[in-house]
């Protein structure tokens, strides 16, 4: 029997799906609005599942979630763990731990973090990440670059603008998921950044926060993050779904 230095690292999808989507502001979190036929969800994990090395999703979500494994019943290669935490690095780590510990994957193995209510992310894409990202000791994210002007403003608690500064685009990127990462390091990351009180906003900065720089890889617009309303119809203009919104402009 091989061992796990020289056994062939698998690809593991985890999506971390415990948030209550306050922004989003819906009857429930964005990631179970409905997007066609089936919930918003559902589409993110079938679109990692898409690319025949991802063997296996966990999708992570809170102790009172009774909605995930209704969706996900007969599906063998999708887990529900009800793991979440308070924040993301949280629900993130917790999943990564208990898989770890159970042996249910292996240090080396690669790890695509992908957010709940990402449906759109095209299987190319997802190819493209897995297949340059495997050759870099770091791993790698998709993001994309950004075309516009940015400004920088301050507001009051009524929302007066009161400073406003331009922010050169030069470099700057907007990081999506999936973001892919050897499950022991982006672990250790995790733990790091916590125990040091340090801002995890997604696993690429608590990579880069050991000093390590991990691949950006171009995406496109289709692989949307879905916050407010209206982001839910214009997702599904990208994917080619129609649907109606409650709320939400739908032109």
């Amino acid at each position: 029997m091989p061992s796990q230095a020289n056994k062939k690292p698998n690809y593991i999808g985890l999506v971390p799906a415990g948030g209550a989507g306050q922004r989003f502001g819906g009857p429930v979190p964005k990631q179970y609005a409905s997007l066609g036929a089936a919930r918003v969800i559902e589409h993110s994990v079938q679109a990692l599942l898409a690319d025949e090395r991802v063997a296996r999703v966990y999708v992570v979500v809170s102790e009172n979630d009774e909605l995930a494994e209704v969706l996900f019943e007969g599906k063998p290669q999708v887990k529900i763990l009800k793991l979440a935490g308070k924040e993301r690095v949280n629900t993130v780590l917790n999943a990564l731990n208990h898989l770890i510990e159970n042996m249910l994957i292996n240090d080396t193995d690669w790890v695509l973090v992908h957010d709940a209510a990402r449906p759109g992310l095209a299987l190319d894409d997802l190819t493209r990440l897995i297949d340059v990202a495997s050759e870099h000791v770091a791993g790698g994210l998709l993001a994309l670059q950004m075309p516009d002007t940015l400004k920088k403003a301050e507001t009051t608690e009524e929302g007066e603008v009161i400073s406003r500064t331009t922010v050169s685009r030069e470099g700057i990127w907007a990081a999506q998921t999936p973001q892919m990462f050897r499950a022991q390091a982006l672990s250790l990351a995790l733990t790091e950044c916590l125990y040091k009180g340090m801002a995890v906003t997604d696993e690429a900065s608590a990579i880069e926060a050991m000093g390590i720089s991990p691949l950006l890889i171009e995406g496109r617009l289709e692989n949307m993050k879905i916050t407010r309303p209206n982001d839910l119809s214009l997702v599904a203009r990208l994917m080619g779904i129609g649907i109606t919104v409650p709320g939400a402009r739908n032109e």
